[in-house]
C-alpha cells in the first residue's frame, strides 16, 4: 500500500455519513438543550430572578411606559 492510498484510507476513515432527517433532528435536540441551560443559568441567577420578579410585579401593576420606534425609545431610555 503506497503512500497515497493510506492516506486516502485515513480520509475515509474521518468523513462518515448520516441522514439528512438524523441530522436535522439532532440540531432541534441541541437547540431544545441549549434553551434549558439557559433557562437554568437565569433561574440559579439570583439578581436575575429577583429583577424578573419585580418587573413582573410592575408590569401587572401597569407601571411601564410604551415607546413605539425608536425616536420615542431613545426619549425614554435617556429620561
Amino acid at each position: 500500500m503506497n503512500i497515497d492510498s493510506r492516506l486516502r484510507l485515513v480520509a475515509a476513515t474521518q468523513t462518515i455519513r448520516l441522514p439528512k432527517d438524523f441530522v436535522e433532528e439532532m440540531y432541534r435536540t441541541s437547540a431544545k438543550f441549549t434553551e434549558l441551560f439557559e433557562t437554568l443559568e437565569v433561574l440559579l441567577d439570583k439578581k436575575t430572578l429577583d429583577r424578573l420578579k419585580r418587573e413582573e410585579i410592575q408590569y401587572r401593576r401597569k407601571q411601564y411606559i410604551v415607546a413605539k420606534g425608536p425616536r420615542e425609545i431613545r426619549k425614554v431610555l435617556s429620561a
